[in-house]
């Protein structure tokens, strides 16, 4: 881990869920997790689900390149949380997260993003930490808090990006209503 000391204190202000330019990648597990709790089908939870489609050139934004891509009927997808057309994420409602503690791993580690290297994980800022006011506030982040919200993110991707290559060679048909219906089902996912 990066030994750089920073302040981060949540305000709930909001900021990070009304942006329209930061989506909210979200895991298998994520997708498990709001299912299970909210009591949503897989047809209930297209509602609650974006597929953002990669560009013809196959470029990513950077903050996108380590997130597990999904084959669907439209070509290679990420999955992500719905946003209104305001750029609100479909669970704000009145600047509060309706789904906080279920909320996908991404979410809850903002402003904060993992990465893991050969000599152990790194952190940085997001690329979009302009937006959060809780950056320089509050105490000093412990390296053994990063380190915790670290394992249980990257843990969530590897499990998913084992799904999706998976998904992506066996499965022949690649509907967004499928990829749900087997994530679902797929035990790895279950809370």
């Amino acid at each position: 881990m990066n030994s750089a000391t920073v302040h981060f204190e949540c305000i709930r202000c909001g900021a990070c869920c009304k942006n329209l330019d930061l989506i909210v990648t979200l895991t298998g597990r994520d997708i498990a997790k709001i299912a299970i709790s909210l009591g949503l089908s897989s047809e209930q939870m297209l509602r609650a689900v974006d597929f953002y489609i990669q560009d013809e050139n196959g470029s990513l934004p950077i903050g996108l390149k380590h997130i597990p891509q999904i084959v669907t009927e439209e070509g290679q997808a990420i999955i992500a949380l719905k946003k209104n057309p305001d750029g609100d994420c479909i669970f704000l409602k009145d600047d509060l997260c309706m789904i906080h503690e279920i909320r996908p791993g991404a979410c809850a580690a903002y402003p904060f993003v993992f990465e893991r290297k050969d000599d152990g994980m790194t952190w940085g800022l997001s690329a979009m930490k302009e937006i959060c006011p809780g950056i320089g506030n509050g105490p000093a982040v412990r390296e053994s808090e990063l380190l915790e919200t670290a394992t249980m993110v990257l843990e969530e991707i590897e499990i998913y990006r084992e799904f999706a290559n998976d998904w992506n060679t066996i499965r022949e048909s690649h509907t967004a209503l499928q990829i749900l219906s087997d994530v679902l089902s797929d035990i790895r996912f279950i809370v």
